[in-house]
């Protein structure tokens, strides 16, 4: 719950409050390991110092020299006192002079025993490191206790331990003002083109967000945005030349066709019925053509994909010839007698390959060919040529633009919608598939479709 709370606010408060939470963490780990580590040296330190104290005092024993009273430097915090089998005190520093024994503990053998224990009569409230070691003396078996006080461990160890525990947090607080104001300073650019986005409406999307100085993954965003912006630009202006280009065209034939209805309507007398009719199914045949045309565009324009199935561009090739309505046309095709398998949309590629050929017949003079070829194994050409006076090489791309027409032959009132070759080339985009235009000596013109073919499509509608 906690962590889809964080996840609705701000992206600004989540760095800070995970960057605040992190280096607390690591602090927090850090300065428990720092005060374990000191008391740990001031606590060997001790127990060093007690244990050399001990074994001084217990050469001094065994070599029969123990003096009954010992003298200590620093007698405040340290004593030494030597024990005899009986529990008897035999020696002992001045500050513990008297008392009797320290500790009824004693260790096994002769290895040090470590204990920490309070000594009454030096300090009643301050921990002692005091070491026991044992000796054998002439008189019999003895056993030094070496005391060394820990306040100064224990009062280091507190002093270093309430620093930490002011710095520690003032130092969270000062990394999260940071973070907050460094994440502030990074993120003051994503909030201008959040505005400026907001700002955009379809009316104005020339604008572009402001691009930042700095070359980080801040300045991508807006370089990436503003060229989104620039595509879609580009699309909404080709979209309201496409309306308006359409529009266009459908005023023509409705102009037409509701001129010959009003005159008919206005001069009874004068009209023939029979000749009205004719122009006026001239007029519904050029808007039927126009519509279907555009739902094709509308169908290709949407990112809605048909799936695409094995289809025999052979077959297809054969039935696109009979397109050609001209009978001083001559139709050559070839290859064509063995099946080429394609993946593609069967209606798009007979569209495709009926809107080129019907381009070709209404530039060709006598000849229009259609050639079907196999580069390579690995892919498939269809050459549609005419023998007219071919393309300027400067306007082989425009025709696949939309309402394009370059000559006499395309007008709107006899060449049809201006739409021919644009199907085609989002035909062919659709299928992932290349499309060209050259020129055919001594004249004309050849439009090339390049698409991928399957493997061993030749001959593999046979083997089926």
């Amino acid at each position: 719950m906690a962590a889809d709370r964080l996840r609705r606010v701000g992206l600004r408060l989540r760095i800070t409050v995970v960057a605040a939470l992190a280096v607390g963490v690591a602090l927090f780990v850090a300065a428990l390991f720092l005060i374990g580590l000191l008391h740990n040296r001031l606590d060997s330190a001790a127990t060093t110092a007690a244990t050399l104290r001990a074994r001084d005092v217990a050469a001094l024993a065994a070599a029969d020299a123990l003096p009954s009273t010992l003298a200590l430097p620093g007698e405040e915090s340290a004593f030494v006192q030597v024990v005899d089998d009986a529990g008897v005190v035999i020696a002992s520093t001045e500050n513990i002079d008297g008392e009797l024994a320290i500790s009824t503990i004693g260790p096994v053998g002769v290895k040090p025993l470590p204990l920490t224990i309070l000594v009454a009569p030096l300090d009643q409230a301050d921990r002692m490191r005091v070491v026991a070691l044992n000796v054998t003396t002439a008189h019999g078996e003895v056993t030094v206790y070496a005391g060394e006080s820990l306040e100064n461990a224990d009062d280091t160890t507190a002093a270093i331990t309430t620093l930490l525990a002011v710095g520690l947090p003032l130092l969270v607080v000062i990394v999260a003002a940071s973070t907050w104001w460094a994440v502030g300073r990074t993120l003051r650019p994503v909030g201008d083109i959040t505005r400026t986005m907001a700002e955009i409406t379809a009316s104005d999307i020339h604008r572009r967000v402001p691009v930042p100085s700095a070359r980080d993954e801040i300045g991508q965003l807006a370089t990436t945005v503003n060229e989104t912006l620039g595509r879609l630009d580009i699309s909404i202006e080709q979209q309201r030349r496409f309306v308006a280009d359409a529009s266009h065209e459908l005023r023509g034939p409705l102009a037409s066709l509701r001129a010959d209805l009003e005159i008919s309507v206005t001069h009874p007398e004068r009209t023939t019925w029979k000749n009205v009719a004719r122009d006026t199914l001239g007029d519904v045949e050029r808007l039927q053509h126009l519509t279907e045309d555009l739902l094709v565009l509308a169908r290709l324009d949407s990112p809605e994909q048909r799936p695409h199935q094995r289809v025999d561009i052979a077959d297809l090739v054969r039935d696109s010839v009979f397109a050609v309505r001209r009978e001083e046309i001559t139709v050559s095709v070839n290859g064509v007698e063995q099946p080429v398998v394609i993946e593609g949309d069967e209606a798009l590629l007979r569209r495709l390959l009926r809107n080129l050929v019907h381009n070709a017949e209404q530039h060709a003079i006598q000849l229009v060919s259609v050639d079907l070829t196999r580069q390579g194994g690995d892919e498939v050409t269809v050459t549609v040529s005419d023998d007219g006076r071919g393309i300027a090489p400067d306007d082989r791309k425009r025709v696949f633009e939309r309402f394009v027409r370059l000559d006499d032959a395309r007008t709107r009132d006899g060449g049809g919608t201006g739409l021919g070759l644009a199907i085609v080339h989002d035909i062919v985009e659709s299928h992932h598939a290349q499309i060209r235009i050259e020129g055919v000596q001594p004249h004309g013109t050849a439009v090339v479709v390049t698409f991928a073919a399957r493997p061993n499509s030749v001959g593999s509608e046979q083997d089926q």
